[in-house]
């Protein structure tokens, strides 16, 4: 695996479903510090940075000796700040990590990273697990991708899909929850953020449809490791509960 890759994780305060999010208290640590934390245990990855356009966040990573970025507040979306960062690196391979995925397997980006680095023709790879119950199936919350059989992305959605014409949902090894992290060739994010916004994007409101929608391929990277992202008020004490379970807590 290289060491050409550097983590940027974009965070910002203004969450319309939970602001403040990135400083939201884990177990007596920022949530901002336990992504970072985890971003750094990623094997044989090189510099991790977070991007921010908010000032109390930038003031607690670097209370928690991090390495944070300053960014325009007028980037709309994650992906934006982190292209505003990798446009000065000279990695050619930048993951972006969300900023609300406290227990994201790091052997699992590991392994999504390696996916670019065993195939040249291979832009952008992300992570998925498998879903094994109708609620978060159901769960807008949750996005899914369902892949063909040699793990390519064929669509994400917020709705439950694939959709059972004639019987129950059932798992399927097709279908798995999308996890927030995206490995992209660094040129590659340089151009894909050039080009505007989808239609299926802008009715799903997920930007990597913009990479489907355009011909490209997203390769999925499975983990048997869910790793709960926060979104809402009571994602809080799950990924709390969650934190304690694993021995996370010193």
């Amino acid at each position: 695996m290289s060491q050409r890759a550097t983590i940027v994780i974009p965070a910002r305060y203004a969450s319309t479903r939970l602001p403040g999010k990135p400083l939201l208290s884990l177990v007596g640590k920022p949530m901002i510090q336990w992504v970072y934390e985890r971003a750094a245990q990623i094997p044989n990855a090189g510099q991790v940075i977070v991007a921010t356009d908010d000032k109390r966040i930038y003031d607690a990573v670097c209370g928690f000796g991090g390495n944070v970025q300053m960014t325009p507040d007028t980037l709309k979306t994650g992906s934006e700040r982190v292209g505003f960062v990798a446009k000065d690196l000279t990695s050619d391979i930048v993951v972006n990590l969300q900023g609300d995925e406290p227990l994201i397997s790091a052997a699992a980006v590991a392994e999504a990273i390696d996916l670019l680095e065993k195939d040249p023709a291979c832009q952008v790879s992300t992570l998925g697990c498998p879903i094994e119950r109708e609620e978060d199936w159901q769960n807008p919350s949750i996005v899914k991708v369902v892949t063909d059989s040699n793990d390519t992305a064929l669509f994400f959605s917020r709705a439950g899909i694939p959709h059972p014409r004639n019987e129950a949902f059932r798992p399927s090894p097709r279908l798995l929850r999308h996890l927030g992290v995206y490995v992209f060739r660094r040129q590659f994010l340089l151009d894909y953020l050039q080009w505007p916004p989808g239609e299926l994007e802008s009715i799903e409101l997920l930007e990597q449809l913009r990479i489907l929608e355009r011909g490209f391929s997203i390769r999925v990277a499975r983990t048997d490791e869910v790793s709960p992202g926060v979104d809402t008020p009571e994602d809080v004490k799950v990924v709390e509960d969650m934190i304690k379970m694993k021995g996370l807590v010193e």
